[in-house]
This record gives C-alpha cells, structure tokens and sequence, in this order.
C-alpha cells in the first residue's frame, strides 16, 4: 500500500477525492460486496445495481461494468482486465498524459458519483453527464496544479471534448 500513499496523498487533488482514492485502492468504499459482508444488504440483492447480473465489487464498479468500460474507452486509457490495484499503471498508461495521478482519481471519483446518482436518484447512465461533470470539476481543479502544468487540464478537457 505504501506505493499508493505517494500517488495519492502528493496528488494535488481536493481532500475529498484523495480520502475516496485511498478507500478505494483499500476496497472499503460501500460497494454491494461490502455492504453484503457487513450484512447491510442481503447475498441475493449484492449484484450490481445498474447491471444486476455481477457482484458489483471495487473493480466491477470502476472498470468491468459495461458502462465504466466506454468511459474509460473514451477517456483513452485502456483498462481491459484492470484492477484498482492498476490505478498507478494507468495513470501512466493513459492518452492524456501530466498530472496524470489527479487525471484517474477525477475519473474514479466521478463514476463512483455518477453510479450513486443513477442508483440513488433514478436519473439514466449517460456518458455525456459524466464527462461534463468531469469537465467542469477539471476546470475547478486548475487552480491547484502549478502553473507549469495547468496546461495538463486543457489536455484533459481537449481529450474529453464533446
């Protein structure tokens, strides 16, 4: 775990996004496997809440549920078969590259958004919102990279443009 100390907790990302990376990269976000072995839901009802058919655990929700998978299509980095465990190899392996350690956590932490507000709030999957939500908490996330490398972001948005 000591190498995701560094990719995490040096990134310049907002405190929120950096205490969810390292939640995840440990497996302990809520996901319905967790919840089950908590015994908040039941075995049965642990499938995915969006696809149904697959224990939705840490890897399911960010990289091997279909619609995590055309995100991260879109995105430009490829993930088949990546694990949280990953989150360092893509940050390197992606096509946008600088600051590339805050460019993943933005994505984790949006799907992982994205996911609570289809299931919680009812709304449809649609990667247009989540890459407008990406958008503009890119922009926001400017200010804190250096000056050097704020020209990362519009990297980033050009890459995700619509």
């Amino acid at each position: 775990m000591a190498h995701y100390a560094a990719f995490i907790w040096t990134a310049r990302a907002t405190s929120r996004v950096k205490f969810f990376s390292w939640l995840l990269v440990q497996r302990r976000i809520h996901t319905r496997d967790v919840l089950a072995k908590k015994h908040i839901v039941a075995e049965v009802d642990a499938g995915c809440p969006i696809y149904s058919t697959t224990l939705e655990t840490v890897d399911h929700l960010i990289f091997a549920c279909p619609f995590d998978a055309c995100f991260w299509q879109e995105v430009g980095v490829p993930t088949a078969g990546a694990a949280v465990d990953d989150l360092t190899f893509l940050a390197s392996a992606g096509a946008v590259v600088g600051s590339a350690a805050e460019f993943v956590m933005l994505c984790c932490w949006q799907l992982w958004k994205h996911r609570n507000v289809v299931v919680f709030q009812g709304q449809r999957l649609s990667i247009s919102r989540v890459l407008g939500c990406y958008r503009e908490d890119a922009v926001l996330w400017r200010c804190r990279l250096p000056k050097n490398s704020r020209s990362n972001v519009d990297s980033w948005l050009t890459a995700l443009s619509p």
